[in-house]
């Protein structure tokens, strides 16, 4: 009971992880005039989160040594509402600099904690169950923003909102943290998270750094559809601005359906070819945004969103069975620093370049990182079974 007790909190707490990430791309539109900054200046806010979020994923095991994953949940969890609230009261754009940093610093805690809890001491199913409900989460935000935007309220309510939201979930962790001892999970690992791999000999294994790019990649493209979509629909395809962040919002849909399939069928299907099936409908939702007229993007988003969904949780789940229980703690946190660095340099890249250039190239830029992470997931897989 107690095990069951605990994977529901695991589950709120991811939807409220993914409260966030997609409150900036759909509000962005509106919030840029009224901060005095230019288009691509989303691309610092996201990045200052990304840099908090690797700060802080670099450090868990260290800081793991010293208080419970329960413990480092709720703290974290409390500390991203106050970033939240704060960004409904921010008066400039510096203050909302700060108060991304604090948000990435508690919402990396969260990740990197709760994704190595969850594969070690659970199955495959409540993996892709884990990102399905994160997934939860970043469908909440654009649809709130477009039905406050059609009631005449602006973004500062809808982040009040959010961190609201989020003070009611640390409260919940802060009440259910004896779960975290009573619960047994449903591996059979007898890993001590406190006496694992050192990094340094755990990043030394075959295949752990194509393993690093895997994850860089996909998070370079999946945080840039994220920020710019309803941009890209704005200045490439006409849409208003309440118009583009329900459309936009759509991706996210696709996201969370993309990870209820795989909680449903990767067990029986493997990671591997999960991962397949994801890059053939990203390709075809990628060959859709280059073809399709623009009434029809949003359903190509939507698909895109579907391919995104199975591939970071499987990746995950991958990192036991590649590199054993002992080295995956150390592996799975230097994962959590690669998906960030790419979430954090990439969607800046892509502001500036179609700030540059034009915002229509985004199909483009979608190609060729998933055509890259193909390519590492397979030298991945070589190197570590020396095919």
């Amino acid at each position: 009971m107690a095990t069951i007790a605990l994977i529901i909190v695991i589950y709120i707490a991811f939807i409220s992880l993914g409260l966030p990430d997609s409150m900036l791309g759909a509000a962005w539109p509106a919030m840029f005039p009224e901060l005095g900054v230019p288009v691509s200046f989303a691309g610092f806010i996201s990045m200052t989160v990304c840099l908090g979020t690797v700060t802080s994923s670099i450090n868990y095991a260290r800081l793991a040594r010293h208080l419970s994953t329960g413990v480092i949940t709720a703290v974290s969890v409390s500390m991203t509402a106050v970033a939240l609230i704060g960004f409904s009261f921010a008066p400039s754009f510096p203050v909302m600099i700060a108060l991304a940093l604090l948000l990435g610093l508690g919402a990396g805690a969260v990740d990197a904690g709760l994704n190595a809890y969850v594969a070690l001491h659970f199955k495959a199913r409540a993996m892709g169950f884990l990102h399905a409900f994160w997934g939860i989460g970043t469908m909440i935000g654009p649809f709130l923003l477009s039905y406050l935007f059609s009631h005449g309220l602006n973004w500062r309510r809808g982040y009040l909102s959010l961190g609201t939201a989020q003070l009611a979930v640390s409260l919940l962790l802060v009440v259910s943290l004896p779960l975290w001892k009573l619960s047994k999970g449903t591996n059979d690992v007898s890993v001590d998270e406190k006496n694992v791999m050192p990094t340094g000999e755990a990043m030394r294994k075959k295949g752990a750094i194509a393993a690093l790019l895997g994850f860089f990649s996909y998070c370079a493209v999946e945080n840039t559809a994220m920020l710019w979509s309803a941009t890209f629909l704005v200045s490439a395809r006409g849409f208003s601005e309440s118009l583009a962040a329900q459309s936009a919002g759509v991706l996210f849909w696709g996201i969370t359906i993309g990870r209820i399939l795989c909680g449903l069928f990767s067990d029986r299907t493997g990671d591997e070819r999960m991962i397949l099936m994801s890059h053939v409908m990203m390709a075809i939702a990628i060959i859709m945004l280059f073809t399709v007229p623009e009434d029809m993007s949003a359903i190509a988003l939507f698909m895109l969103g579907v391919g995104f969904g199975p591939i970071f949780p499987s990746m995950i789940h991958q990192t036991p069975a590649y590199f054993g229980a002992e080295a995956s703690p150390a592996i799975l946190g230097m994962e959590m620093t690669a998906a960030y660095v790419g979430s954090m340099f990439m969607p800046p890249f892509f502001g500036w370049l179609g700030r540059t250039t034009t915002f229509a190239i985004f199909p483009l830029y979608a190609l060729f990182f998933l055509v890259f992470n193909i390519v590492v997931l397979e030298v991945k897989k070589r190197r570590r079974f020396g095919r």
